[in-house]
């Protein structure tokens, strides 16, 4: 830890801000799925996988997605508790945002100088909007964030202590993190890269066998398990998803024909070969307003005021060494992604985010400080006041969806139960499904099925996109159910009259 900090902050002060943090972050998580009206889309795909497992093991799970293991805890959660899935997803990413933010605050205090500073930076990470707009999804990405942030942390420590001891800390919290989303191998694959760095050469070769002798028997064990295990290698196809990325020739290609497009349909003859350079240009610019926007223009207003201020402060330099080296890590990922698939979301940016959070709360927490000690109560009501209405606003929705979910709670529960159903709403199926697992109801959402086929139809009614009921406008239907919010957009069940014609 900080030295500075260690004098000033004994274990028990550290302690008791880890426990508060950890409460709150509990009873955030509690109350993001208690407000929340439907399941993210997202987290059907990782339901179904869950109730596949139960069923047909890994065979069945690789049949949806090749990457198992969040739906695998779900299913166990389920067996071992008895709840449902969605509830027992649910658990699972409240526990690991708890560990998420734990490990926040942890690697803060080897940041920061004494408790007040924590105080406040902890304050500011149980705030983070972008952090709290995933509390309600359940997603595998939240077991990466936290393992993947505790791996840091115990990074941290074994920098300053390369022990045997540290060295297993960090694999097996990498070795997790791994298990949850696989561009952790990345991360893993270069840290010898910082060690040799940081300890030069001779004890940065001696310090990376510490880092990684646990993955060169695990790699030994998983060849095994992959030839003994029918089933395995598809479950968990998604780990030779990492050689998609270093095929240089198809990336090149791709990424030409593309160039090609924009130089085509949007540039004149004369500036055709400026096409590249701009895809790459809006592609980057892409991510940078991801990362911008993810961090909030209110922390990044509290933190350039702060440099406004004045505030200079002496970094822990081995510590903030290797968050930037992570950043970096981050950053080369990312554009991996984003030069692979054309498309980058706030989710998947999240950890660099995280880190870079991490990197700006110094100098916030000290400047906070100072306004706390100055006893300057306009500035420090004023940034209470936005850390307030960020967290209200992340539990806060204009307009209710739960009328999709009582709706298909509704079928479920009432239609008869050997009626066929149609829907073209996932969500619809999901909940039916939910409700009553012997129904039979069929997910089409392009309109494809011949509807005389079934007894029902359900679907959700958008009153700002009526030209979307131009799909089944001639269709004979009778509704029997209906559920609106404020907006007008309504789930409607409605009954086949010509079935079978």
């Amino acid at each position: 830890m900080n030295s500075t900090l260690t004098k000033n902050t004994d274990i028990s002060q550290l302690s008791s801000i880890r426990f508060y943090a950890a409460l709150t972050s509990l009873l955030l998580s509690v109350l993001a799925f208690q407000h929340d009206d439907l399941i993210n889309s997202d987290g059907i795909l990782y339901l179904n996988m869950a109730s596949a497992y139960l069923q047909g093991g890994l065979s069945a799970t690789a049949e949806l997605y090749d990457w198992p293991f969040f739906s695998m805890l779900i299913a166990e959660m389920h067996q071992f508790t008895g709840f449902g899935l969605e509830r027992s997803g649910q658990i699972i990413n409240t526990l690991l945002f708890v560990v998420f933010t734990d490990a926040l605050v942890l690697i803060t205090s080897r940041l920061l100088e004494n408790k007040i500073q924590l105080i406040i930076a902890s304050v500011f990470l149980l705030c983070f909007f972008t952090i709290n707009h995933y509390r309600s999804y359940i997603i595998r990405d939240i077991g990466y964030w936290a393992l993947m942030t505790v791996a840091v942390y115990r990074m941290l420590i074994f920098i300053e202590k390369p022990s045997w001891l540290n060295g297993s800390w960090w694999q097996l919290s990498t070795m997790l993190a791994v298990l949850f989303r696989v561009e952790g191998i990345v991360i893993v694959v270069a840290s010898p890269l910082f060690m040799c760095v940081h300890f030069h050469i001779k004890d940065g070769l001696k310090a990376t066998i510490k880092l990684t002798y646990l993955y060169l028997f695990a790699a030994i064990v998983t060849v095994m398990i992959f030839m003994q295990q029918q089933g395995i290698e598809a479950a968990f196809g998604k780990l030779l998803s990492v050689t998609y990325f270093l095929d240089w020739i198809e990336l090149s290609n791709e990424f030409q024909n593309r160039a090609d497009i924009i130089g085509q349909q949007a540039l004149s003859e004369y500036s055709e070969r400026y096409a590249g350079d701009i895809l790459t240009f809006g592609l980057v610019l892409m991510l940078m307003m991801k990362v911008v926007s993810g961090l909030g223009v209110n922390n990044l207003g509290v933190y350039l005021f702060a440099k406004y201020c004045g505030v200079k402060i002496k970094p822990n330099t081995s510590a903030t060494s290797y968050l930037y080296f992570f950043a970096s890590l981050n950053i080369i990922i990312l554009c991996a992604f984003l030069f692979r698939h054309y498309f980058v979301s706030t989710r998947y940016a999240l950890m660099l985010i995280a880190v870079l959070a991490l990197l700006l709360l110094p100098s916030i927490s000290y400047f906070l400080e100072q306004q706390w000690r100055l006893r300057h109560k306009r500035t420090l009501a004023v940034i209470g006041f936005l850390l307030l209405v960020s967290v209200i606003d992340t539990f806060t929705s204009s307009v209710s969806k739960g009328y999709i979910k009582e709706t298909a709670i509704w079928a479920g529960h009432e239609l008869p139960d050997n009626s066929i159903v149609l829907t073209s709403n996932i969500f619809i199926d999901f909940y039916v499904r939910d409700t009553n697992p012997s129904a039979n109801i069929q997910l089409d959402r392009t309109f494809e099925e011949d509807h005389q086929k079934f007894d029902y139809f359900i679907t959700i009614e958008k009153a700002n996109h009526p030209e979307r009921k131009i799909a089944y406008e001639n269709w004979a239907l009778t509704p029997v159910y209906k559920k609106q919010n404020t907006r007008g957009d309504t789930a409607v069940v409605y009954q086949v009259m010509d079935r079978g014609q």
